[in-house]
């Protein structure tokens, strides 16, 4: 049993990565599931048993790269140092999951305004983020961190999106958690309890 529930994990991760190939390379519309099939080297049958069409697959590595996302923004988030760089660095893993996974791609701008079939995925996990953040920032003594996190990933999802694919995302993005983060933690210092 497990043998099998190995073999088909192994058939999506294969279904997946050939999607993400096609995608990236001829965009969502350009890309048939005939094509994912065959270059997944699966039978079409065997790709629709794990995927009802093509936006079900891009459905399903938009929800990867989501969790990717999370990873690498709580890896940054919980690592050592000042709270600025922390948040500076959380920032810029969290977009550079999102630009590593369109890096080259001719159809960004499709596979972006395409996103909108997982809106509602992005919305929670951006929630989640603001949470984080938030309890970062009052952790850190800061006033309204709640007001604080949602400008924050505001300006970061601003500055993402005007350069996703440029070689200075992050540095931008540690510039930005700087001056925003920065004079608030300086000035409101955490209350010992």
């Amino acid at each position: 049993m497990a043998d099998g529930a190995g073999r088909m994990a192994e058939k999506r991760e294969r279904i997946l990565a050939a999607a993400r190939k096609l995608f990236l390379r001829n965009g969502l519309r350009a890309t048939t599931m005939e094509a994912m099939a065959r270059e997944a080297q699966i039978a079409k049958p065997t790709l629709y048993a794990h995927f009802a069409d093509k936006h079900a697959v891009f459905g399903a590595l938009l929800e990867q790269m989501v969790a990717d996302k999370h990873a690498a923004f709580d890896a940054a988030l919980a690592a050592e140092g000042p709270v600025v760089e922390r948040i500076g660095r959380a920032l810029a893993a969290m977009f550079g999951v999102i630009s590593a996974a369109v890096a080259g791609s001719a159809h960004v701008d499709e596979l972006f305004a395409a996103h909108h079939a997982g809106a509602e995925l992005f919305a929670a996990s951006n929630r989640k983020i603001a949470e984080k953040l938030a309890a970062v920032l009052a952790g850190a003594g800061v006033g309204e961190p709640e007001r604080l996190a949602a400008l924050l990933l505001a300006s970061a999802k601003g500055v993402a999106e005007a350069g996703i694919a440029a070689s200075g995302l992050s540095d931008d993005l540690m510039l930005l958690a700087e001056r925003l983060v920065g004079p608030e933690v300086n000035t409101h210092p955490p209350q010992l309890g």
